[in-house]
């Protein structure tokens, strides 16, 4: 086998440890981890990126991840956040941050962050106002017609209606709005299972600006930060 062969080999199998790619629910995030749904990251992982302005770091090295200001480095709490992924806004002062909880199917939750000399600082509630009101919107939907008799009926009454997960999308209006998709997890016993809404949320309030169905976001934004449409 040719040199250019070996190479190309190479290149479709990069190095997990080290290679510095997308996230899953987001092609504008960084995957810290390069794993989904796991329950911890490899303790030899090696890596860092920059800010879009370069002027902040963050680096994955000995079981920590930390974020490096104008040549001062801060420890976050983010190497216990399972397949986690971080996006930078486009003026570098805030990021985005999606994790899970329970493994692939959920519990997944975004947190967002300011960043300024003096460090890191969590604006709170950013996921609270768009998990309510999809969980009331899913709960108000009838049962689907095809589900209304006999052994669908069965399955329909012995589900559940599952606690949504919410992932980050994209930043928009540089950093002052974020797009959020809020899902019902893909599992078989959640009613409605895979439905998803996409929100615009206003940073740092967390009030809805916007919501949109799957269908409508698809259409709108960036299909490579949105979840699937699978119903």
């Amino acid at each position: 086998m040719s040199l250019c062969c070996l190479a190309r080999d190479r290149n479709l199998k990069p190095d997990p440890l080290t290679y510095v790619g997308p996230g899953a629910w987001s092609n504008e995030s960084i995957s810290l981890f390069n794993e989904f749904g796991g329950f911890g990251p490899d303790s030899g992982r090696e890596a860092s990126f920059y800010s879009p302005d370069r002027k902040k770091l963050v680096r994955i090295h000995s079981e920590a991840v930390t974020i490096e200001i104008e040549g001062k480095q801060y420890l976050t709490d983010f190497w216990a956040k399972s397949s986690a992924e971080l996006g930078w806004a486009p003026d570098s002062s805030r990021f985005f941050l999606t994790w899970t909880e329970g493994g692939a199917t959920g519990d997944w939750h975004v947190g967002v962050y300011d960043v300024s000399p003096d460090g890191i600082h969590e604006i709170t509630g950013v996921e609270d106002g768009p998990r309510k009101d999809f969980d009331r919107l899913i709960r108000s939907l009838p049962i689907p017609k095809d589900q209304l008799k006999g052994t669908p009926r069965h399955f329909w009454n012995i589900s559940q209606y599952c606690y949504p997960n919410v992932v980050a999308s994209q930043w928009l209006n540089g950093a002052n709005e974020l797009l959020v998709s809020v899902l019902v997890p893909e599992v078989g016993d959640c009613r409605y299972s895979s439905e998803f809404n996409v929100y615009r949320v206003a940073i740092p309030s967390g009030h809805i600006l916007q919501k949109y169905t799957a269908r409508e976001a698809h259409k709108r934004f960036n299909r490579d930060n949105l979840p699937l449409i699978t119903r």
